[in-house]
């Protein structure tokens, strides 16, 4: 009995925090006149409040983190996914006023992506008026989504410049992001980096969760070496199934979509396209507790593919219900990501 309620307190727990939430068929949404929607505030990026996480900013999500922490002279700007997916939510865009919209934010992406740069030097990130997902649906994204989005990114415009200009004093950067913080995060590097004066400062770019191709940069390339800076890595995760429970469900990342899109290894960092479970740092679990050599890639072309991830029976069991691995793209990898902008770090820094 007491490993049943165990079992039901962990499954309750990754659902509430939006980690192991997810469809299986199509959803139908809510909405709401895209020109009759009363927009919130607009964030004031010079305000500590306007940040989730800024060096100035006193929250407790990474305490289990203290010992970890590397304090080198680098900046990592990161960018949080949808978080804003309700199917009842009529809003276009968030409110980052709002309490519980906060909290979400900071126990859910912050805690459990955000966190995997915590150790490398200094993070932001910023809150923002994030556009709801059905934008990235028909027959939203023509009715209103293409607006929504745009002011997202916007906002996250904002939050960059006056980050550089404020905060950064000179320090080289990271640009982390995932699924539609990923989406901003390319806009970003385009924006202000590719083929532009700041690119000399652009540790590495972590594109994670969205379609990136070999025609988004000009001069940022994929990097295919564990140390090699200057560049992006990309990648979506899948699980791997039969063809027929494949056939079966909905994913958030449809794999036509990234038929075309590069994919980068995030355990070896090389151009290996599969790998052994020894190769795995840690994959991050609701319990900030680390499982390494638990995940392994199984193959590896324009997506990644692993297996259920090695753990024991009861977390083998939760975890048995997912199938959509896009909500894990940075959990899985956790630790060997940590590690990874670590060494991506020093390099850079060896090298001035």
């Amino acid at each position: 009995m007491k490993k049943k309620l165990a079992l039901c307190f962990f499954l309750t727990s990754f659902i509430s925090c939006g980690l192991l939430s997810e469809n299986t068929i199509p959803v139908v949404y809510n909405s709401e006149s895209f020109t009759d929607f009363k927009f919130s505030k607009a964030p004031d990026y010079k305000n500590i409040y306007s940040w989730a996480v800024h060096p100035d900013t006193n929250i407790n999500v990474f305490d289990w983190l203290s010992q970890k922490k590397e304090n080198l002279p680098v900046d990592t700007f990161f960018i949080y996914p949808t978080l804003l997916t309700d199917k009842k939510d009529t809003r276009w865009n968030a409110d980052i006023f709002n309490d519980d919209t906060r909290k979400y934010i900071l126990n859910s992406s912050v805690k459990f992506q955000a966190s995997a740069w915590y150790s490398t030097g200094n993070l932001y990130v910023p809150y923002y008026r994030q556009a709801h997902l059905r934008v990235f649906k028909e027959p939203f994204w023509n009715n209103g989504g293409k607006e929504a989005y745009e002011m997202a990114y916007n906002d996250i415009k904002e939050a960059f410049e006056t980050y550089l200009n404020e905060f950064n004093n000179g320090r080289p950067i990271i640009i982390a992001g995932h699924s539609q913080g990923a989406g901003h995060a390319k806009r970003l590097l385009q924006d202000y980096f590719d083929n532009k004066p700041l690119k000399k400062k652009l540790i590495a770019a972590y594109l994670i969760g969205t379609k990136i191709t070999d025609q988004d940069f000009k001069t940022i390339p994929i990097m295919i070496n564990k140390y090699e800076t200057g560049g992006f890595v990309t990648w979506n995760t899948y699980r791997l199934m039969s063809e027929r429970k494949t056939n079966k469900i909905s994913t958030t990342i449809n794999r036509e979509w990234i038929t075309d899109a590069l994919c980068s290894n995030p355990i070896t960092w090389d151009l290996n396209t599969s790998t052994q479970y020894d190769d795995h740092k840690g994959f991050l679990y609701i319990n900030n507790k680390l499982f390494p050599r638990s995940v392994r890639i199984e193959s590896m072309d324009n997506k990644i593919l692993v297996k259920l991830p090695k753990m024991d029976f009861f977390k083998k069991v939760l975890l048995s219900s997912v199938k959509d691995y896009h909500k894990a793209d940075v959990n899985l990898f956790w630790e060997d990501i940590r590690i990874n902008s670590i060494d991506r770090s020093k390099a850079y820094l060896n090298e001035l």
